[in-house]
């Protein structure tokens, strides 16, 4: 077990108890997923990019990438019919909180730019909770292939939860991991 998922186990989920309050234990909120999904602005025209990003997810995750593919033709955006347009990983369960660990402990201080993670900068959507990230050199695992990557690619991280009802409920979620977010 991971020092993230014994905290969520005998911390996080107690304290959330507590704070919130709720009718059944079994619709606590909690973590379900964790997706990084890479895009590159160029790979509608030069499909061959998609790989620098299957590579910079399989060395962020350790895990294989899957391509994700144009479902129909549209003109205005000059794109065919199943053509790679980006890469996903989705993480569960003992690998979810090890990657939480380590963007918590790891990649987040290296951030210049994250001071505290404000509502209006995340993206929220029924439980789900996304974060874009452009400057991919706070990743230890990236910096020997920065030089490679292409200079518009991004990253986007995406955090399902079930059971959240409300912002508040989400952002309180991941303020006890120890996450920097104003509530």
């Amino acid at each position: 077990m991971n020092r993230l998922q014994v905290w969520n186990r005998n911390i996080v989920y107690s304290d959330l108890v507590y704070k919130l309050n709720p009718e059944n234990l079994n619709g606590m909120i909690h973590l379900d997923d964790i997706v990084l999904k890479s895009t590159i602005n160029t790979s509608v025209s030069e499909p061959k990019d998609i790989i620098f990003g299957l590579v910079a997810l399989e060395l962020l995750t350790n895990q294989k990438a899957k391509v994700s593919r144009t479902r129909k033709s549209i003109a205005a955006f000059k794109t065919r019919k199943f053509v790679p347009i980006s890469s996903k990983v989705t993480m569960r369960r003992n690998r979810l909180y090890s990657h939480l660990d380590f963007l918590i402990s790891v990649a987040f201080p290296k951030w210049t730019q994250l001071k505290e993670l404000e509502r209006r900068s995340l993206v929220n959507s029924k439980g789900s909770l996304s974060l874009g990230l452009s400057n991919l050199t706070m990743f230890p695992q990236l910096t020997k292939e920065y030089e490679q990557l292409p200079n518009d690619m991004g990253i986007t991280i995406t955090m399902n939860t079930s059971n959240a009802h409300t912002e508040p409920e989400l952002l309180l979620l991941l303020s006890e991991f120890q996450m920097p977010v104003i509530i």
